[in-house]
């Protein structure tokens, strides 16, 4: 059955740039069959050649422009439009013939929020999953993690991810050679309860040392 790997993340963590190098290497190592899809509306250049690209249906300036609204709420109804047009994309390749493909990577909107947390894209994964196994890859920017509360945020919204989507999704560190302290992420991912009895030595100081051992806590009975 055809795997469909969707990467999820905050804007600037490298969805993109991942998708082009993972598909590039199953390519050039399992010799799978790759097709690639672009969601986003908003990109302007692709590192990839993709075999459905959502901008050949519309772009963010065509819905600025239709809707008259400025750049967050053009792509708040651009993913609510991916699923007004969901039957006009499944027309299209690679889902017309889903099992000619080996492994289909979708890249979705830069702008996690609009999309991913939003009503519509259960729906799109709903779909989804009719066509093939849906799994879930949130993307970690290593760059954005200055200490084991950075870590544990960005971890815990890849759980939140998982349960609004109803989908595995697993927690991917991104952009290491930019890592201010790559020890962070790797103990928050995999011993979090190392990370855990850390966070509560620390010396934090407002809500968040109340918050950070309870997220932790509530993040490892997802595991």
């Amino acid at each position: 059955m055809t795997m469909f790997v969707v990467f999820i993340g905050p804007a600037g963590s490298g969805k993109t740039s991942l998708v082009k190098a993972y598909g590039d290497w199953i390519e050039e190592n399992l010799y799978l069959r790759i097709a690639r899809v672009n969601l986003d509306p908003g990109v302007s250049v692709l590192p990839y050649t993709p075999v459905f690209d959502i901008r050949t249906i519309y772009t963010l300036q065509d819905v600025m422009k239709t809707y008259g609204l400025g750049p967050n709420g053009a792509f708040i109804k651009a993913g609510e439009l991916i699923v007004e047009k969901l039957d006009e994309i499944m027309k299209h390749e690679p889902f017309r013939n889903v099992f000619e493909w080996d492994m289909i990577l979708v890249d979705t909107p830069g702008q996690m929020e609009a999309f991913i947390l939003r009503p519509s894209s259960n729906q799109f994964f709903e779909r989804l999953s009719k066509y093939g196994n849906v799994i879930g890859v949130f993307v970690i920017d290593a760059s954005a993690i200055n200490n084991y509360v950075d870590a544990l945020v960005l971890w815990f919204l890849s759980i939140l991810t998982q349960v609004k989507l109803n989908i595995t999704t697993i927690p991917v560190i991104n952009k290491i050679d930019h890592a201010r302290n790559l020890l962070y992420a790797k103990t928050i991912i995999e011993n979090p309860e190392e990370a855990l009895e850390i966070i509560k030595k620390q010396s934090i100081e407002g809500i968040i040392s109340d918050i950070a051992p309870e997220l932790a806590a509530l993040a490892i009975k997802t595991i």
